[in-house]
């Protein structure tokens, strides 16, 4: 199962009370009651529950999870044998060794897994080896990679390393005949005592202090000590309990632990623990064996380029690609979406990306929220829709977190496809953007752009864009606004990309009703030729307005994504846009955006119509566009659609609609 979250007999989220500290997956253990187990990740407050499979479907039964210092993969005790790795959704799994080995950990810089693996030897003793975090045994015949840790044997059986991220110093168990203790490496493979009379260490955030477990009257209970051996033990749990396994969580103060009253596995249950007032809490839907994810968040407001890449498709539930195994998205349910490393995108570096976003196969009415995995879900939308049975899609923007992941909710239950655009990194190295007032470049209707006019029968246009309205030959990517116009068949989509390419099998504007009219922004890589096409899959007439367009060009405009953040309700004054009536909206100044900049991009959203018609933003201050539109929409219907809009001088944008309409104003970044 790729997804499966508490809900209510409402269908939404069961409220649990939010861990402690600072945000983070948390990667542990989920037991079943025929003592099978299974890898999983959660949200610190309970709202995302993700399991992983085996290769061969069900349970992975995986054991001992850990973070890499970057938290972008996730080593995990196989029960198939040896140590496989995971992208935090789960997904992207690697089998590194196939081994006995236990409890990996990584090194400080990420490159070594180091685990406890048993040597064959008739006293199953266990002995510390390491192996590039990277590697892959299905890319090398089968064979593995490790290495001893220490040249000579420490006399005993080495377990449960553990590894500080800011030190690098190792620790880990030293067991002989009657005794475990806590040793370590003195930074050149050369090993020795450092705690008497204790087990499974784990080394805080910081360097500082060492948790571990020791037994008291009979049961394991944990303690803290001066990372050098120093000083006292503190003793921490009580009772006649066990207490076993601590892992800190990324802020140092407070321990995620295992607690069992005897030795039956499957009476195992997971607490965490704030050391500053000793209140114990039950992890998030009884995981155990939990560590939380490091985490190194990115501020909104980071100067980046653009990277347009051919179109690729990332996530579709329908057929499981992106997700663990495939399913529809619960009402109330969070999906996890990798985007670093997958598409084309890369491994690290990006700051933002740009995502065309489809619902499919809807139950009802419903709204889409995305965002990165590290943040609290903000109070805004990406994608709207109406009834059952539709399919729509949008364009998002949206800021990467330093794991690659993004999360995905939706209130109502629906499949959900995501097709990779683009991407933004933090320097020079991509195109700027310029923006242009929006002009008309095609319409069938007209036509405008094509030999003839007439709805396009599932055929493809070839738009020139070099040379309209000042795009110019060095373009490597154009804005457009796409529109079906009264679509003729019941479903269809338009694919947008660079001519003289194969179409890359994705979708930029979808319909699912005769006579709709949608639109939806598309960012198109442009061909050789200066032209793009426009496949057409169904039959309709179909519009284009550009509204800019991205160059090497030096002097061009950076993007900066801000925290998503609502900027305007007009349901909230009870009073609607009315039809031929501007509204001029302040975008600076507000939710992070500054003074000063060129555009602005916002997810406009229209609803609480009574029939149908179109929306415009242009900047305050100029003239309103003779031809060209960003939302259209047909009577009762509430539909966004993302728009990148040049800001006045005054740090406001226009909107006017022909017809009065509530508007809904999101605000994801601008250009500066």
């Amino acid at each position: 199962m790729s997804l499966a979250i508490a809900l209510s007999p409402f269908g939404t989220p069961m409220a649990q009370a939010a861990l402690p500290g600072t945000p983070g997956l948390l990667v542990g253990t989920r037991i079943y009651p025929n003592g099978g187990a299974t890898t999983a990740t959660e949200n610190p407050d309970g709202s995302r529950l993700v399991l992983a499979v085996s290769p061969g479907g069900g349970t992975d039964q995986g054991r001992a999870p850990t973070w890499s210092p970057d938290g972008t993969r996730i080593a995990v005790q196989s029960g198939e044998g040896g140590v496989a790795t995971y992208l935090p959704n789960l997904t992207g799994a690697v089998l590194a060794d196939g081994g006995v080995d236990g409890f990996p950990a990584y090194t400080a810089d990420g490159a070594d897994v180091i685990v406890g693996s048993y040597t064959g030897a008739a006293d199953a003793q266990v002995q510390l080896k390491y192996s590039p975090s990277t590697w892959d045994i299905n890319q090398h015949e089968g064979s593995g990679d490790l290495q001893p840790w220490f040249p000579t044997s420490t006399g005993g059986s080495d377990t449960a390393p553990s590894v500080s991220a800011k030190t690098g110093t190792v620790v880990f168990e030293h067991d002989t005949a009657g005794s475990s203790d806590i040793w370590t490496d003195h930074g050149n493979h050369t090993a020795g005592l450092l705690i008497s009379n204790g087990k499974q260490p784990d080394v805080s955030p910081d360097g500082s202090t060492i948790a571990f477990s020791r037994t008291v009257n009979g049961f394991a209970q944990l303690f803290t000590q001066p990372a050098d051996g120093s000083g006292s033990a503190v003793q921490v749990t009580s009772g006649a309990t066990n207490h076993t396994y601590p892992k800190w969580s990324t802020d140092g103060k407070e321990l995620f632990y295992d607690s069992n009253p005897g030795t039956d596995y499957q009476s195992t249950v997971g607490h965490y623990l704030v050391l500053s007032t000793m209140a114990d809490a039950l992890t998030p839907n009884g995981l155990i064996d939990v560590q939380q994810q490091p985490t190194t968040p990115k501020p909104a407001g980071v100067a980046s380029t653009f990277h347009p890449i051919p179109p690729a498709r990332l996530l579709d539930t329908r057929d499981g690609t992106g997700t663990v195994a495939k399913g529809a998205v619960p009402a109330g349910g969070i999906l996890p979406l990798q985007i670093s490393g997958a598409g084309g995108v890369p491994a690290s570096g990006v700051t933002s990306v740009v995502l065309n976003v489809t619902v499919t196969d809807t139950t009802g009415p419903g709204h889409l929220t995305a965002w990165g995995d590290t943040t609290a879900m903000p109070s805004t939308s990406n994608l709207n829709w109406n009834q059952a049975g539709q399919t729509i899609s949008n364009l998002v923007t949206l800021p990467v977190p330093s794991d690659g992941e993004l999360d995905i909710f939706t209130n109502s239950t629906t499949d959900v496809v995501a097709d990779v655009q683009g991407y933004y990194t933090a320097d020079t190295s991509g195109a700027t953007f310029t923006s242009q007032a929006p002009t008309r470049i095609l319409d069938t209707r007209t036509p405008l752009g094509v030999p003839s006019k007439g709805p396009v029968d599932y055929s493809t246009i070839s738009l020139k864009v070099d040379g309209q309205n000042g795009v110019p030959a060095n373009a490597s990517a154009v804005v457009l606004n796409l529109t079906t116009a009264f679509t003729a068949n019941d479903a269809g989509y338009l694919e947008a990309y660079p001519e003289g390419t194969a179409p890359p099998t994705v979708s930029n504007v979808n319909w699912s009703s005769s006579g709709a009219l949608i639109s939806g922004l598309a960012v198109v890589p442009v061909g050789a030729d200066g032209n793009v096409s426009i496949k057409v899959h169904g039959t309709t007439d179909v519009v284009a307005d550009v509204f800019g367009y991205f160059t090497a060009d030096s002097a061009g405009a950076k993007f900066s994504s801000t925290v998503p953040g609502r900027i305007l309700d007009t349901r909230l004054s009870g009073s609607a846009l009315t039809a031929g009536q501007p509204l001029a909206l302040q975008v600076t100044g507000v939710d992070g955006v500054p003074s000063g900049i060129k555009s602005v991009v916002l997810n406009l959203t229209v609803t609480d119509n009574n029939s149908a018609g179109f929306l415009e933003a242009w900047a305050d201050g100029t003239t309103r566009p003779a031809a060209a539109s960003n939302v259209n929409w047909v009577s009762g219907q509430t539909i966004p659609n993302l728009v990148i809009v040049p800001v006045g001088a005054d740090g406001k944008v226009d909107l006017y609609t022909n017809s009065t309409t509530n508007v809904i104003a999101d605000v994801f970044g601008y250009f500066s």
